[in-house]
Parts: structure tokens; sequence; C-alpha cells
């Protein structure tokens, strides 16, 4: 089976297991060109059983939420999250970059949303690869919070920081509203 091929099988089943575990969320089709050398990169992490991304939107009995900043966006604030290493599901990716950045434990209450990736060769757009991208809402149950090795700082919000990444502003919006 061609890497293209059972990269659309894999993230199509991802897609499905988490539809029966936290039932429907939308899911955003994207189709990103990269350039060979990135491309590269991509292809030998999916043939080594890569699937994409996780992040938690993590919540507190107090209400608050915590954010972090990675070095590579020092200026603004994001939820945990990142890369899925071979072998995990995508809920414990996100439970990993929770513990690893921040410290904290979080049990997973959702899916708020879903990046479904096509993803192309600029100089040969039929090399393709698929990948997901998830944001969960999650509660902490346990832990201390402390800036992980990779992260610049991790701290509780009651409301919005200044700076937040895309990916998270339009639901920071909906969250600190209620």
């Amino acid at each position: 089976m061609s890497l293209e091929a059972r990269t659309r099988e894999t993230t199509t089943d991802s897609l499905r297991r988490l539809r029966n575990a936290y039932g429907m969320f939308p899911v955003h089709d994207e189709r990103v060109e990269n350039d060979p050398k990135y491309f590269e990169r991509g292809r030998r992490k999916a043939e080594n059983g890569w699937l994409g991304s996780a992040a938690v939107w993590t919540s507190d009995s107090k209400d608050r939420v915590v954010m972090i900043r990675h070095p590579n966006a020092p200026d603004a604030w994001g939820v945990p999250g990142g890369g899925h290493e071979p072998g995990e599901t995508l809920s414990e990716t996100a439970r990993r970059e929770v513990r690893e950045e921040t410290g904290l434990r979080c049990r997973l209450t959702d899916v708020l949303g879903v990046r479904r990736r096509e993803i192309f060769l600029e100089t040969n757009p039929d090399e393709r690869l698929f990948s997901l991208s998830v944001l969960f809402s999650g509660v902490c149950v346990g832990g201390e919070l402390a800036a992980g090795d990779d992260v610049l700082d991790a701290r509780w919000f009651e409301s919005p920081p200044e700076n937040l990444l895309d990916f998270v502003a339009k639901h920071a919006e909906r969250w600190f509203e209620t």
C-alpha cells in the first residue's frame, strides 16, 4: 500500500474512532503545499507511523484555562499540544503533551475540532500525505503547573491573554464570553 493510501486510511480510521468516543465535532479540510525538504521530513515521519498532532484546551475547577508560550512563537499564547508519536492514539498524544508541557494531568472530555490536512509536494502535487490535528477539551485532574523543558511559560488564565495563536483564538472568544 502506498504511503498516501496508508496515511489516508489511518487518518480516516482515527477520525472514526474519535467520533465513536466523543460524538460529532467540526472537521476542517485543508490542502497544504510543502517544499521538497519539508515534505521529505513529513514523509519520513509518516513512514514511521506519525499521524499529526493533538492539543488540549484544559480547564480547572475555577474555570481557568492553562496556556503556554513556545520558543517558536514566544509572543503568543496557545494551549499545550504537539506531535503524535508512533504507537499512540491522538488522545494519548494530547494527554502526554499536557503533562510534558505543563506538569498537569488531564481527563479529555470532548473534541472541539479537527483539521484534516492533505499535504502535497509543491514540485509534484501527485505526491501526498494526510494528517490530523485535533483540539480536545479537558479538565485538570492533578499535577502542579510548571513550564516544561520545551516551553517558555505556562499559566492559568481567567480571561483571554493578548496575542493568542490563531488556532485557539476563536475558541478562546467563546470560552471566555460565558
